[in-house]
């Protein structure tokens, strides 16, 4: 089998970019303030996204701006979720362990993002999907390594849709490339954005 991808969505440079468009764009901003007003500027009522790490942020406003004017309906186990990252949660492992260190309490809400995984439950719960997640730590993006796992995924009957790809920050150093991708009717040559 092989896979096509429906659509892309590339975050960084303060850029937001879905399938070659540019959506959202600000300039010299911190990551944090560029966050904030990149989710704005999708109009959604979702509180929680305030108490994410800049991981989970990235990979939900990647996936919020690839599903945006998308007008599939997907079952509650019609998606898996494939990721790679470089930095695992070190960004808040940082955060965590400079409380620590200066003897602070520890907060419960630090630590759940000590667990780069939880960028997929927050998506997962957010959209409500239960189906397969996966997370990949490597030093770097392929784009045609993502895409066997992806297949495989869907190819062994666990999922209709695959969505991930590249979510990977540290500091203010950041990166998303994120695809939903599906079967393709014939066998095609993979290329990434």
């Amino acid at each position: 089998m092989a896979i096509q991808v429906i659509s892309s969505c590339t975050i960084e440079n303060d850029e937001i970019i879905v399938n070659g468009d540019l959506l959202f764009s600000i300039e010299d901003e911190v990551l944090s303030e560029f966050l904030k007003l990149a989710y704005r500027h999708l109009n959604l009522s979702y509180p929680k996204f305030f108490k994410m790490d800049k991981l989970c942020q990235l990979a939900f406003l990647g996936t919020e701006y690839l599903l945006k004017d998308n007008d599939i309906t997907f079952t509650d186990d019609d998606v898996a979720l494939c990721f790679f990252n470089g930095q695992s949660s070190l960004d808040t492992d940082a955060k965590h362990q400079h409380l620590i260190n200066e003897g602070t309490k520890v907060s419960p809400a630090v630590f759940v993002y000590t667990l780069p995984n939880i960028m997929m439950g927050e998506i997962a719960i957010k959209n409500k999907w239960y189906g397969e997640n996966l997370l990949i730590l490597r030093p770097d993006f392929n784009f045609e390594e993502w895409a066997l796992e992806a297949d495989l995924l869907i190819s062994s009957g666990k999922a209709k849709y695959c969505l991930g790809g590249w979510v990977d920050v540290f500091q203010d150093n950041y990166q998303v490339q994120l695809y939903l991708v599906e079967a393709a009717g014939i066998k095609m040559k993979l290329t990434s954005i």
